[in-house]
């Protein structure tokens, strides 16, 4: 049996075969299609299926899918009309936010315009209070005539996010159903389900993004699965979720805001699989694609997990200068720097790179595909990192003229640099970038990279891992297998897993064991019968509890675990315990005195993770690994010289070389610079040692 993997990204598109029984992996790899994602995603699924002999209607069990649909809808804002219904009075909160503002010093900030414009916030009067009793009912009269008026103004989905309605939906399920009879053909998102815990403002954000994307991603999933119906598909079709679990495409639908982060997620997952088989507890995953670069840190054999995330930021790095999405996200930062980033010179006459990227289309100049901006798959082929004649394994053809052409007008000529110096200053730049990015991350996790591994991965983050470790002080990188699709292998490694979350609002001090043993008890039993509709026996379920905590003052919660089983009064020291153990963890300071505050009550349920046996392979390919050599550029030698060129599907466990080197395979390409030394491990990774700058 077999379980694919496929992974749609801004510029290629990849899909990964796990034979179970053999533990071997094949990949592919596809430009992505933009007009209509699904078409590349099953070109790529039906041409690895036919060249490795699979048959989709009885071999395959499961088919596990992440896009960037969701997020770059956000992003282009090119979603759903979408209005949002708020208790009368609260029109604007939306917009006025946490009255707050991310560069207090810049008179001329810009703040992220709300995905609803005004004309479609609209009050419903109904009222809530905090203990969830109804002060005011809902004026069902008014609410048909306002969803009648939507419905005129083509609206095609609505958000609902009434106040307090975590602590009681009524009104909020009341209103779908007027919604539904009044205008069936708009999609309805309730903030009590999209995100039922407390503060308005966060909570309509996320319902509002929720709402903006639903149409599009139901049509999208239900395109795709038209797609694999004609192509017979027997086997099962889920959804990698943002935090690196596993869904049903009908939870994705109805839900698309946790698939945000879908694609990067199972990047950060199989980063945390690779480090705990190699016994690395700390690693940091570089993730660098066509389009974007992912760093996450993973301590202890876990990515960390955050709830405040944003889309869509103004500003680069600073925090509120985005949209607010309140749902647990594997904790990235994400920045434009791939392989299709475009360098330009800008007013200053200085060299700059990103964020904006030539995507697949036309996509760099080399591509052949129209492209005429220069990129960083542009110099990479000049600095004879890549082999314009091995690109996809020989699939695609780079055209080293264009792109010389392109450098030397638009770069090169009006900065007075040398071709290659112009070259390698992209890649420097788009590096220091990276650097950064990664620098921000350890800052705020308070962590030193230089006690970490890196591992690289992406069709573009082997080229670049040397460079950006020497910046980063980090001491050796490691690149897995089928690297260059790594993302779509993560999926494989994720168990299948459904969270939920209540908000109820209590004292420790006042510890109301049978109140929250009930809100937990609804939670798991939801959470198990949605794993047994999936398929996931009783016995193989787990349930992970915790909570967002908090001292009585605090403005933030932080993520608490709490023990499972029938809580009583004795575990109020327990849970108090942990509480002080996080808050120390987090902040280096507790206090015993100090009142703690339980707010959010939450649980993961989860079957069991996959038990994946990769196998090294070296595709049947006897003979010496070394394919050759080429003028490479390394700026410690000033100019192009001769490198040994290696192929990576010749490497067994034990092989060593001293750099510079190059190692290809048919997705990535592995650079390695004078000094470092290069080993392959028992697992079949290449593992190289980076020395000090």
């Amino acid at each position: 049996m077999y379980r694919i993997g496929c992974d749609i990204g801004g510029t290629f598109t990849d899909v990964v075969v796990l034979d179970t029984e053999r533990g071997e992996v094949h990949a592919g790899k596809v430009l992505t299609t933009p007009d209509d994602p699904a078409r590349a995603a099953i070109a790529g699924l039906q041409t690895l299926c036919a060249e490795r002999g699979i048959a989709l209607d009885r071999d395959v069990r499961h088919l596990i899918h992440g896009t960037t649909l969701v997020i770059n809808t956000l992003i282009q804002r090119v979603g759903a009309k979408t209005a949002l219904l708020v208790t009368e009075g609260f029109r604007d909160f939306l917009e006025i936010g946490r009255g707050s503002r991310y560069d207090n010093y810049d008179i001329n900030i810009d703040m992220p315009q709300p995905l609803v414009p005004r004309r479609w916030r609209r009050g419903i009067r109904e009222r809530i209070d905090a203990q969830g009793v109804v002060r005011t009912k809902l004026d069902e009269k008014q609410a048909r005539l306002v969803v009648r008026e939507l419905g005129q103004e083509a609206v095609e989905a609505i958000a609902v996010c009434f106040l307090h309605s975590f602590r009681n939906p009524v009104h909020e399920r009341r209103m779908r159903a007027l919604i539904r009879k009044e205008a069936p053909h708009i999609e309805v998102s309730l903030s009590s389900e999209v995100v039922p815990e407390i503060r308005e403002y966060e909570r309509a954000s996320t319902t509002v993004a929720n709402g903006f994307a639903l149409p599009p991603t139901r049509r999208y999933l239900a395109n795709f699965r038209e797609h694999l119906d004609q192509l017979r598909f027997g086997g099962e079709f889920l959804m990698m979720l943002s935090h690196g679990g596993i869904t049903t495409p009908e939870v994705a639908a109805q839900f698309p805001i946790r698939i945000l982060e879908s694609g990067p997620a199972a990047g950060a997952v199989l980063a945390a699989f690779l480090g705990e088989r190699i016994g690395a507890p700390r690693i940091l995953s570089f993730d660098m694609g066509g389009t974007t670069a992912k760093s996450c840190l993973i301590d202890d054999f876990k990515p960390q997990v955050t709830k405040e995330f944003e889309v869509a930021r103004m500003a680069r790095f600073k925090k509120g200068s985005g949209l607010p999405i309140n749902l647990p996200v594997i904790d990235m930062l994400e920045i434009g720097a791939g392989g299709g980033s475009i360098a330009k010179i800008d007013a200053m006459g200085l060299l700059t790179v990103g964020p904006l990227s030539a995507g697949a289309a036309p996509g760099p100049v080399c591509y052949g595909r129209g492209g005429t901006a220069p990129t960083v798959t542009d110099a990479d082929l000049l600095l004879g990192y890549l082999d314009a004649d091995y690109f996809l394994g020989g699939g695609m053809h780079l055209d080293r003229k264009a792109a010389r052409a392109a450098l030397e007008t638009q770069i090169a000529a009006p900065t007075k640099l040398t071709l290659t110096d112009a070259a390698w200053g992209i890649h420097n730049i788009v590096d220091e970038n990276m650097a950064n990015a990664s620098r921000v991350l350890a800052v705020e996790k308070g962590v030193d990279l230089t006690d970490y591994t890196m591992i690289a991965f992406g069709g573009a983050g082997p080229v670049h891992a040397f460079n950006v470790c020497r910046k980063l002080g980090i001491g050796r990188f490691l690149v897995p297998h089928v690297a260059g699709v790594a993302s779509a292998l993560g999926f494989l490694v994720a168990p299948l897993s459904f969270d939920f979350i209540r908000t109820y609002i209590l004292k420790l001090t006042d510890f109301d064991a049978g109140t929250l043993n009930r809100i937990y008890r609804e939670m798991e039993d939801e959470g198990r019968r949605l794993l047994a509709k999936a398929g996931v026996r009783p016995e193989d379920v787990t349930i992970t509890r915790s909570a967002d905590m908090r001292y009585a003052l605090q403005g933030r919660e932080i993520d608490v675990p709490i023990p499972g089983g029938a809580l009583t009064t004795e575990h109020r020291a327990q849970i108090l315990d942990a509480f002080a153990a996080a808050h120390m963890q987090k902040y280096n300071w507790s206090h015993p005195d100090l009142e703690v505050m339980g707010v959010n009550w939450k649980i993961v349920a989860s079957g069991p993770r996959p038990q994946l046996q990769l196998s090294h392979r070296g595709n049947g390919v006897g003979g010496s690994p070394r394919k050759g050599e080429r003028p490479v550029y390394f700026p410690e030698f000033k100019s192009l010289r001769p490198c040994p060129v290696y192929d990576r599907y010749r490497l067994s466990p034990g092989f060593t070389c001293d750099g510079p080197a190059v190692i290809e395979e048919r997705e990535s390409t592995i650079v390695v610079g004078p000094g470092g030394q290069v080993s392959v491990d028992d697992l079949g990774n290449v593992v190289v040692a980076v020395p000090a700058r």
